[in-house]
């Protein structure tokens, strides 16, 4: 938005200007400035501008009021009067209005009634012959599109023509698109590879199939490549890790996934962590290491959903110390607002502190209790969450109870009084 800001003219505000080293005469004379100086560098401009140019600037001003006002079909004839600036023959405001266009005019294409994928590929490649500048990232944005109306040949046709594309020195940017561009074509043939391998009969040999074969290879080629390099490959490497699985190589998907998550060099990426266990639970792999990667994705996501699988390993294991370890997950689990409502995480809290009471190990629960009663009261056992869950939930309301009867335990019990009642009145009702 700021070109198109730039070449309507409109100027920011110039509010932040440092006064530290003026004096107060000084500071209060720039305060009363004539505000008309603000804009005189525009002015100018505007009094220099052709004709063209001024009715190129009006007719976008009239573009962003009718997408303003979601006049999409009023945008679209503007867009079209607009692209005359094409044939601008300065440099810098053919590449610039080629941007506007291809920005402007998906945006229009996406909400207007009677649009076409006819519509969305005449402008692609318009653009694509206009603006060499933005060609990688124009491929990959008509590939996707593409890619999601189901047309998956055509978009990687797009990408392969888009990955021998070169034009002059290439910066950084062009080599990072030129990059995505190079994955995406190794995932579109994993695409290919997974829909040739559902079209498979049972009857049939898969080795057999050397079309879906020639794809695993190009895809697998591709893929490897790209996630040997640091960064968040996620969807990539899920593709790779199913291949790999597909022809039964787990000892390679499993190098894969354990580099992802444990190398270094590549991002902090709890997904990384989630795929690995994934992997390992559908392999049957010993609760032991289950829990070694668990541990690892509570420091990092405490509020993960797979934190309830986490503490029912850690309670059903007989590591020494693995049960201790388990409350304070559950615990902190509950201090997140997205799970408050969750009948299941509270019925893993009740099980685990049912299994500490039993164990003796009650001292515990009072320190945990102690860390956050204050809060807690206000976040879980205010009477307004009784009445909304005996509303929504009245199973979650008895869980509550019971949790609220075991805590009460380890402090006044006039903590809950409310919550208690409230529970007695409602039944009582019913």
């Amino acid at each position: 938005m700021d070109d198109i800001e730039a070449e309507l003219g409109i100027s920011r505000s110039v509010g932040n200007e440092d006064f530290s080293d003026s004096s107060e005469d000084e500071r209060v004379a720039r305060k009363i400035r004539p505000p008309i100086l603000l804009h005189s560098s525009t002015a100018q401009a505007r009094a220099k501008e052709s004709g063209f140019h001024e009715s190129s600037r009006l007719c976008l001003k009239a573009i962003r009021d009718a997408m303003l006002h979601h006049h999409w079909q009023e945008a679209a004839q503007y867009l079209s009067a607009y692209s005359q600036t094409l044939e601008d023959t300065t440099v810098n405001k053919q590449s610039l209005a080629c941007e506007i266009i291809w920005r402007l005019g998906t945006e229009i294409l996406q909400h207007h009634p009677n649009s076409r994928l006819e519509d969305f590929n005449a402008l692609y490649e318009q653009m694509k012959n206009s603006g060499v500048k933005n060609y990688a990232k124009i491929c990959l944005e008509h590939s996707f599109h593409l890619l999601l109306n189901g047309h998956i040949y055509d978009a990687k046709r797009q990408l392969s023509v888009a990955a021998s594309w070169r034009y002059g020195k290439q910066s950084v940017p062009q080599s990072l698109d030129l990059k995505l561009i190079h994955a995406y074509c190794g995932f579109l043939d994993y695409v290919i590879w997974h829909m040739k391998k559902s079209s498979v009969s049972e009857a049939e040999d898969n080795s057999s199939n050397r079309e879906m074969h020639s794809y695993f290879r190009q895809a697998s080629v591709t893929l490897q490549e790209i996630i040997a390099q640091p960064g968040v490959w996620d969807p990539f490497v899920l593709s790779y890790v199913d291949m790999l699985e597909f022809y039964n190589d787990q000892e390679e998907a499993l190098k894969v996934l354990q580099n992802y998550a444990y190398n270094k060099d590549y991002p902090s990426n709890p997904n990384a962590h989630v795929y690995l266990y994934q992997f390992l639970k559908r392999h049957e792999a010993p609760p032991a290491k289950l829990i070694s990667i668990l541990k690892v994705l509570h420091h990092l996501v405490p509020s993960h959903e797979l934190m309830q699988e986490y503490c029912y390993l850690l309670v059903n294991s007989v590591v020494p110390g693995h049960l201790e370890e388990s409350l304070p997950v559950v615990f902190n689990l509950l201090d997140y607002p997205s799970w408050k409502n969750d009948l299941d995480t509270w019925n893993c809290l009740l099980t685990v502190m049912t299994v500490f009471k039993r164990k003796g190990l009650q001292h515990l629960i009072a320190n945990e209790w102690k860390q956050r009663k204050d809060f807690w009261l206000t976040m879980h056992y205010r009477a307004y969450h009784g009445r909304k869950d005996s509303e929504l939930n009245r199973e979650l309301l008895l869980v509550k109870a019971k949790v609220a009867k075991l805590l009460g335990e380890h402090g006044k019990p006039d903590h809950f009084f409310k919550y208690k009642l409230l529970i007695i009145f409602i039944f009582l009702m019913f």
